[in-house]
């Protein structure tokens, strides 16, 4: 009874190796190290702060959304930059396609860059890049006051980093 017990526990030890192995590991990723301060600064041309980290909190390996605030002509304004990825070229471009048309916007042509379009409903520009989707917004804390031409500017700046 102990033997059988004994080859279980090994057999069982085994199959969870083999699986912790196949696992894909996660690779850290911080999207504040893609899309910097000065990037921020220079597509809104003024003084911008990244948001305050917590040092008692522990930090996650992938930080997949970096934001900048500032004020410019008084008004409070944000740049903020969201990365997906998507586990092959086919996924990524099927989740983009699909979020596109539930946003109901037309595609448009960027200069190195595979896909995007803008949403005015949510003041978003998305692009895509191999199977990065990256998510820009810029302006205002309303997506009226948010505009596509800065957007697109931030937006080609990221696409050549990524």
């Amino acid at each position: 009874m102990r033997i059988i017990e004994a080859i279980t526990c090994a057999l069982l030890g085994a199959a969870a190796l083999t699986a912790a192995a196949a696992a894909p590991v996660e690779e850290p990723f911080d999207a504040c190290m893609v899309f910097t301060q000065a990037d921020a600064e220079k597509t809104l041309g003024t003084t911008m702060a990244a948001e305050p980290v917590n040092p008692k909190a522990k930090r996650p390996k992938v930080i997949p959304v970096c934001t900048y605030n500032g004020f410019k002509d008084g008004k409070p304004v944000a740049a903020t930059a969201q990365f997906r990825f998507g586990r092959s070229d086919q996924e990524a471009r099927d989740a983009f396609e699909e979020a596109r048309l539930q946003l109901q916007t037309k595609p448009l042509i960027l200069p190195n860059i595979e896909a995007a379009f803008w949403s005015a409903k949510t003041g978003q520009m998305h692009i895509r890049k191999g199977r990065a989707w990256i998510t820009v917004s810029v302006g205002g804390a309303k997506p009226s006051e948010r505009d596509m031409d800065v957007a697109k500017k931030l937006a080609e700046m990221l696409a050549a980093k990524v």
